[in-house]
């Protein structure tokens, strides 16, 4: 019998620093990905995915990636939020393919590009 237990999925917009260092579980749709791009000599690719309530960068070996497609919805477990250079990214974690096209998205607020800042008032916490 298959021990499969309902695992609690992270929103894109619940994305910030506070979360950098842990693991989480999303559920998204692939809108972008870079692992074919002759100019990408990384081992690594970088994949724009997204839930209904936001995007963000998703950092995945090229091995991987390589078989990743547009509009793939994909079930990432264990997945780790990374902070690099003041920017929210996932990195790696369980791909599991579940679907395609069949998921809303929400393209505009990608919460890779918002700039992390220390607070004036409190320099062990970053805001927007």
């Amino acid at each position: 019998m298959s021990s499969h237990h309902k695992l609690t999925l992270t929103r894109m917009k619940d994305l910030s620093p506070t979360l950098s260092g842990k693991e989480v579980n999303v559920k998204v749709i692939v809108l972008e990905c870079n692992a074919k791009d002759e100019g990408n000599a990384s081992d690594n690719a970088t994949l724009l995915v997204g839930d209904d309530s936001g995007s963000v960068s998703l950092v995945l070996p090229k091995t991987t990636a390589l078989h990743v497609r547009l509009g793939d919805i994909l079930h990432l477990t264990t997945t780790q939020v990374v902070l690099k250079s003041s920017r929210i990214y996932l990195w790696g974690g369980k791909v599991e393919r579940v679907g395609e096209f069949l998921q809303l998205f929400k393209e505009s607020n990608n919460v890779s590009n918002i700039t992390w800042v220390k607070d004036p008032k409190n320099p062990d916490v970053l805001v927007r």
